[in-house]
Protein backbone atom coordinates (compact mmCIF):
# COMPACT_ATOMS: atom_id res chain seq x y z
CA UNK A 1 0.00 0.00 0.00
CA UNK A 2 1.05 3.59 -0.67
CA UNK A 3 0.46 4.50 2.98
CA UNK A 4 3.57 2.53 3.95
CA UNK A 5 5.68 5.05 2.04
CA UNK A 6 3.90 8.21 3.19
CA UNK A 7 3.46 7.11 6.79
CA UNK A 8 7.10 6.00 6.95
CA UNK A 9 8.25 9.46 5.85
CA UNK A 10 6.11 11.19 8.45
CA UNK A 11 7.21 8.83 11.21
CA UNK A 12 10.86 9.31 10.26
CA UNK A 13 10.40 13.06 10.73
CA UNK A 14 8.72 12.50 14.09
CA UNK A 15 11.58 10.29 15.23
CA UNK A 16 13.98 13.17 14.57
CA UNK A 17 11.76 15.66 16.41
CA UNK A 18 10.36 17.22 13.21
CA UNK A 19 6.91 17.40 11.66
CA UNK A 20 5.77 17.36 8.03
CA UNK A 21 4.75 20.51 6.18
CA UNK A 22 2.39 20.28 3.20
CA UNK A 23 1.82 23.24 0.86
CA UNK A 24 -0.69 23.81 -1.93
CA UNK A 25 0.59 25.64 -5.01
CA UNK A 26 -2.26 27.36 -6.94
CA UNK A 27 -2.90 27.25 -10.69
CA UNK A 28 -2.19 30.93 -11.20
CA UNK A 29 -1.16 31.96 -14.70
CA UNK A 30 1.06 31.61 -16.61
CA UNK A 31 0.80 27.84 -16.32
CA UNK A 32 3.12 25.92 -15.80
CA UNK A 33 5.80 28.58 -15.25
CA UNK A 34 4.33 29.85 -11.99
CA UNK A 35 3.94 26.34 -10.58
CA UNK A 36 7.44 25.27 -11.61
CA UNK A 37 8.92 28.37 -10.00
CA UNK A 38 7.00 28.20 -6.70
CA UNK A 39 7.29 24.41 -6.38
CA UNK A 40 11.05 24.85 -6.81
CA UNK A 41 11.01 27.24 -3.86
CA UNK A 42 9.00 24.69 -1.86
CA UNK A 43 11.51 21.95 -2.61
CA UNK A 44 14.41 24.24 -1.69
CA UNK A 45 12.69 25.15 1.60
CA UNK A 46 12.24 21.47 2.46
CA UNK A 47 8.46 21.22 2.09
CA UNK A 48 7.46 17.57 2.41
CA UNK A 49 4.42 17.30 0.11
CA UNK A 50 3.23 19.75 -2.57
CA UNK A 51 -0.45 19.83 -3.52
CA UNK A 52 -1.65 20.79 -6.99
CA UNK A 53 -5.37 21.63 -7.25
CA UNK A 54 -7.86 20.40 -9.81
CA UNK A 55 -10.29 23.27 -10.57
CA UNK A 56 -13.89 22.69 -9.53
CA UNK A 57 -17.25 24.08 -10.56
CA UNK A 58 -18.70 25.06 -7.17
CA UNK A 59 -15.98 26.16 -4.71
CA UNK A 60 -18.41 26.69 -1.80
CA UNK A 61 -16.07 25.31 0.84
CA UNK A 62 -13.18 27.57 -0.02
CA UNK A 63 -12.31 30.96 1.45
CA UNK A 64 -12.35 34.20 -0.53
CA UNK A 65 -8.81 33.95 -1.91
CA UNK A 66 -9.14 30.41 -3.24
CA UNK A 67 -12.57 31.23 -4.65
CA UNK A 68 -10.99 34.02 -6.68
CA UNK A 69 -8.35 31.62 -8.01
CA UNK A 70 -11.02 29.05 -8.86
CA UNK A 71 -13.04 31.74 -10.65
CA UNK A 72 -9.98 32.72 -12.68
CA UNK A 73 -9.48 29.08 -13.58
CA UNK A 74 -13.08 28.81 -14.79
CA UNK A 75 -12.84 32.04 -16.81
CA UNK A 76 -9.63 30.83 -18.49
CA UNK A 77 -10.76 27.23 -19.15
CA UNK A 78 -8.20 25.79 -16.75
CA UNK A 79 -9.27 22.21 -16.06
CA UNK A 80 -7.88 18.89 -14.89
CA UNK A 81 -5.73 18.60 -18.03
CA UNK A 82 -3.57 21.53 -16.94
CA UNK A 83 -3.44 20.16 -13.38
CA UNK A 84 -2.03 16.84 -14.53
CA UNK A 85 0.32 18.50 -17.02
CA UNK A 86 1.72 20.53 -14.13
CA UNK A 87 1.98 17.42 -11.94
CA UNK A 88 3.77 15.49 -14.68
CA UNK A 89 6.24 18.33 -15.23
CA UNK A 90 6.92 18.76 -11.52
CA UNK A 91 7.45 15.04 -10.91
CA UNK A 92 9.94 14.96 -13.79
CA UNK A 93 11.80 17.98 -12.39
CA UNK A 94 11.74 16.89 -8.76
CA UNK A 95 11.60 13.07 -8.72
CA UNK A 96 12.57 12.88 -5.05
CA UNK A 97 9.68 15.07 -3.88
CA UNK A 98 6.09 14.06 -3.11
CA UNK A 99 3.19 15.61 -5.03
CA UNK A 100 -0.53 15.09 -4.64
CA UNK A 101 -3.62 16.32 -6.51
CA UNK A 102 -6.42 17.95 -4.52
CA UNK A 103 -9.95 18.62 -5.74
CA UNK A 104 -13.58 17.78 -5.13
CA UNK A 105 -15.16 14.67 -6.61
CA UNK A 106 -17.41 16.78 -8.85
CA UNK A 107 -14.33 18.14 -10.62
CA UNK A 108 -12.79 14.70 -10.76
CA UNK A 109 -15.87 13.32 -12.52
CA UNK A 110 -15.24 15.66 -15.44
CA UNK A 111 -12.24 13.53 -16.37
CA UNK A 112 -13.77 10.26 -15.21
CA UNK A 113 -12.87 8.25 -12.13
CA UNK A 114 -10.92 5.58 -14.01
CA UNK A 115 -9.00 8.18 -15.98
CA UNK A 116 -8.14 10.03 -12.78
CA UNK A 117 -6.85 6.90 -11.04
CA UNK A 118 -4.90 5.82 -14.13
CA UNK A 119 -3.24 9.24 -14.41
CA UNK A 120 -2.27 9.19 -10.74
CA UNK A 121 -0.87 5.66 -11.00
CA UNK A 122 1.02 6.53 -14.19
CA UNK A 123 2.72 9.45 -12.43
CA UNK A 124 3.57 7.42 -9.35
CA UNK A 125 1.43 9.55 -7.06
CA UNK A 126 1.12 7.95 -3.64
CA UNK A 127 -1.73 9.90 -2.04
CA UNK A 128 -4.71 12.01 -3.17
CA UNK A 129 -7.09 14.48 -1.51
CA UNK A 130 -10.76 14.44 -2.60
CA UNK A 131 -12.49 16.13 0.37
CA UNK A 132 -16.14 15.54 -0.51
CA UNK A 133 -16.08 11.88 -1.48
CA UNK A 134 -18.32 9.89 0.94
CA UNK A 135 -15.97 7.00 1.67
CA UNK A 136 -17.56 6.41 5.10
CA UNK A 137 -20.91 8.23 4.86
CA UNK A 138 -22.00 6.09 1.90
CA UNK A 139 -19.42 3.30 2.16
CA UNK A 140 -17.30 4.12 -0.90
CA UNK A 141 -20.35 4.13 -3.24
CA UNK A 142 -18.39 4.20 -6.51
CA UNK A 143 -15.50 2.02 -5.39
CA UNK A 144 -13.18 5.01 -5.74
CA UNK A 145 -11.07 4.37 -2.64
CA UNK A 146 -10.88 0.63 -3.17
CA UNK A 147 -9.63 1.23 -6.73
CA UNK A 148 -7.05 3.72 -5.46
CA UNK A 149 -5.78 1.12 -3.01
CA UNK A 150 -5.44 -1.43 -5.82
CA UNK A 151 -2.96 1.00 -7.37
CA UNK A 152 -1.13 1.59 -4.05
CA UNK A 153 -2.56 5.10 -3.74
CA UNK A 154 -3.80 6.43 -0.40
CA UNK A 155 -6.92 8.52 0.11
CA UNK A 156 -6.80 11.39 2.64
CA UNK A 157 -9.66 11.49 5.14
CA UNK A 158 -10.87 14.62 6.99
CA UNK A 159 -12.01 14.85 10.62
CA UNK A 160 -13.45 17.92 12.35
CA UNK A 161 -12.83 18.64 16.01
CA UNK A 162 -16.58 18.38 16.63
CA UNK A 163 -16.66 14.88 15.19
CA UNK A 164 -13.58 13.81 17.13
CA UNK A 165 -15.10 15.10 20.38
CA UNK A 166 -18.54 13.53 19.87
CA UNK A 167 -19.98 11.49 22.74
CA UNK A 168 -18.95 7.81 22.82
CA UNK A 169 -21.81 5.59 21.73
CA UNK A 170 -23.47 8.30 19.61
CA UNK A 171 -24.09 8.03 15.88
CA UNK A 172 -21.46 10.73 15.34
CA UNK A 173 -18.89 8.83 17.38
CA UNK A 174 -19.50 5.68 15.35
CA UNK A 175 -18.89 7.68 12.17
CA UNK A 176 -15.74 9.16 13.73
CA UNK A 177 -14.40 5.66 14.43
CA UNK A 178 -15.18 4.63 10.84
CA UNK A 179 -13.24 7.58 9.43
CA UNK A 180 -10.23 6.90 11.67
CA UNK A 181 -10.29 3.25 10.57
CA UNK A 182 -10.40 4.30 6.90
CA UNK A 183 -7.38 6.62 7.27
CA UNK A 184 -4.08 5.72 5.62
CA UNK A 185 -1.07 7.79 4.64
CA UNK A 186 -2.22 10.69 6.79
CA UNK A 187 -5.52 12.25 7.84
CA UNK A 188 -6.55 15.89 7.99
CA UNK A 189 -7.78 17.39 11.26
CA UNK A 190 -9.73 20.53 10.38
CA UNK A 191 -8.33 23.46 12.35
CA UNK A 192 -11.18 25.75 11.20
CA UNK A 193 -14.89 25.10 11.59
CA UNK A 194 -16.38 23.47 8.51
CA UNK A 195 -12.97 23.20 6.88
CA UNK A 196 -13.23 26.79 5.67
CA UNK A 197 -9.97 27.91 4.10
CA UNK A 198 -8.39 31.33 4.40
CA UNK A 199 -5.80 32.73 6.80
CA UNK A 200 -6.89 32.69 10.45
CA UNK A 201 -5.55 34.84 13.27
CA UNK A 202 -6.02 32.16 15.92
CA UNK A 203 -7.26 28.63 16.59
CA UNK A 204 -8.90 26.71 19.39
CA UNK A 205 -5.70 24.88 20.27
CA UNK A 206 -7.22 23.21 23.32
CA UNK A 207 -9.93 21.54 21.21
CA UNK A 208 -7.39 20.50 18.59
CA UNK A 209 -5.22 18.88 21.28
CA UNK A 210 -8.24 17.03 22.69
CA UNK A 211 -9.30 15.94 19.19
CA UNK A 212 -5.82 14.58 18.53
CA UNK A 213 -5.96 12.52 21.71
CA UNK A 214 -9.40 11.12 20.78
CA UNK A 215 -8.05 10.09 17.37
CA UNK A 216 -5.07 8.43 19.04
CA UNK A 217 -7.39 6.54 21.40
CA UNK A 218 -9.27 5.00 18.47
CA UNK A 219 -6.04 4.35 16.55
CA UNK A 220 -4.62 2.47 19.51
CA UNK A 221 -7.65 0.15 19.52
CA UNK A 222 -7.27 -0.65 15.82
CA UNK A 223 -3.44 -0.71 15.91
CA UNK A 224 -3.06 2.25 13.56
CA UNK A 225 -0.53 5.07 13.73
CA UNK A 226 -1.74 7.18 10.81
CA UNK A 227 -0.18 10.68 11.03
CA UNK A 228 -2.49 13.63 11.78
CA UNK A 229 -2.19 16.89 9.81
CA UNK A 230 -3.79 20.17 10.92
CA UNK A 231 -5.30 22.01 7.94
CA UNK A 232 -7.34 25.13 7.01
CA UNK A 233 -6.28 28.64 7.92
CA UNK A 234 -2.69 28.14 9.09
CA UNK A 235 -0.70 31.22 8.14
CA UNK A 236 2.17 32.05 10.54
CA UNK A 237 5.29 30.34 11.86
CA UNK A 238 4.03 30.79 15.42
CA UNK A 239 0.84 28.87 14.58
CA UNK A 240 2.97 26.13 13.03
CA UNK A 241 5.18 26.02 16.13
CA UNK A 242 2.21 25.59 18.48
CA UNK A 243 0.51 22.98 16.31
CA UNK A 244 3.67 20.93 15.82
CA UNK A 245 5.71 21.41 18.98
CA UNK A 246 2.99 21.82 21.61
CA UNK A 247 0.25 19.61 20.15
CA UNK A 248 2.26 17.22 17.99
CA UNK A 249 0.43 17.66 14.69
CA UNK A 250 1.81 17.96 11.19
CA UNK A 251 0.58 20.99 9.19
CA UNK A 252 -0.73 21.98 5.76
CA UNK A 253 -1.37 25.49 4.40
CA UNK A 254 -2.21 27.19 1.12
CA UNK A 255 -3.95 30.56 1.45
CA UNK A 256 -0.99 32.17 3.21
CA UNK A 257 1.12 31.36 0.15
CA UNK A 258 -1.59 32.36 -2.31
CA UNK A 259 -1.95 35.83 -0.77
CA UNK A 260 1.76 36.49 -1.19
CA UNK A 261 1.74 35.31 -4.77
CA UNK A 262 -1.33 37.39 -5.65
CA UNK A 263 0.26 40.48 -4.09
CA UNK A 264 3.24 39.99 -6.37
CA UNK A 265 5.84 39.10 -3.73
CA UNK A 266 9.19 38.21 -5.30
CA UNK A 267 10.72 34.74 -5.11
CA UNK A 268 13.10 35.70 -2.33
CA UNK A 269 10.24 36.84 -0.07
CA UNK A 270 8.18 33.75 -0.85
CA UNK A 271 11.13 31.46 -0.16
CA UNK A 272 11.85 33.18 3.15
CA UNK A 273 8.21 32.70 4.17
CA UNK A 274 8.23 29.01 3.20
CA UNK A 275 11.52 28.50 5.00
CA UNK A 276 10.17 30.16 8.15
CA UNK A 277 7.13 27.85 8.14
CA UNK A 278 9.34 24.79 7.58
CA UNK A 279 11.76 25.82 10.33
CA UNK A 280 8.89 26.31 12.78
CA UNK A 281 8.00 22.62 12.36
CA UNK A 282 11.58 21.39 12.97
Amino acid sequence: MGEDVIEAKFHALEKDGHHAVIVEVPLLQPIPDVQYSVAGLCVKAGIDIIQIPIPIRFPWMYGERIQKIQLQARENDILYKQSFEVLAGLIKRYPDSEFMPVGFYGGLQRMGQNNYISKCAELGIKIVDVPDYPVCHDHDPFGFVSELHKHNIDYVTCISTDLALSAPGSKEYLHFCQVVSASHGFLFLLASAGGKTGEKASFDYESLAKAKEKIREVQKKIQSDCPIVAVCGISTPEQVRILTKEIGLHVMFGSALFSRMMKGDDNRSIYEFLESMRNAAN
